[in-house]
């Protein structure tokens, strides 16, 4: 497979990208164990510390286990080949399509809702 150096660099920046989301989730799982375990307050001076180096060595331990296997590599960068090959709409096109979607959605509220009244009816008469 023939691998441009655009879909590489693309391929890194997401890379760092799952990293910092990764590390992030990470911090938020070790404030929210330090709160419940009330290790933030007996161990006020080194747990952040602690609890940073940890998230993002379990980032990077993340982007690691990613980047390792070259076949997944291989599968990410022929799935951003393919994307490029993708047409997207026109900004007029997405208006009209996003209009659509928006009447249908408005229909099918309305629909509903007179099933729901008519069940609601129902259901009173039979039960009162």
């Amino acid at each position: 497979m023939k691998m441009g150096k655009d879909d590489a660099t693309w391929l890194n920046i997401c890379y760092v990208a799952c990293m910092l989301m990764a590390s992030y989730v990470a911090f938020k799982a070790f404030e929210t164990l330090g709160v419940q375990f009330s290790w933030a307050d007996r161990y006020d001076q080194w747990y952040p510390v602690v609890s940073n180096i940890g998230a993002l060595t379990l980032g990077a331990a993340a982007v690691f286990w990613l980047r390792r296997d070259e076949e997944r590599r291989s599968y990410h960068l022929a799935s951003i080949s393919e994307i490029r090959k993708v047409t997207w709409p026109t900004l007029p096109n997405t208006k009209k399509m996003t209009l659509v979607v928006v009447v249908v959605v408005a229909i099918f509220a309305v629909i509903l809702s007179i099933f729901d009244m008519i069940w609601s009816k129902a259901l009173q008469w039979i039960l009162p």
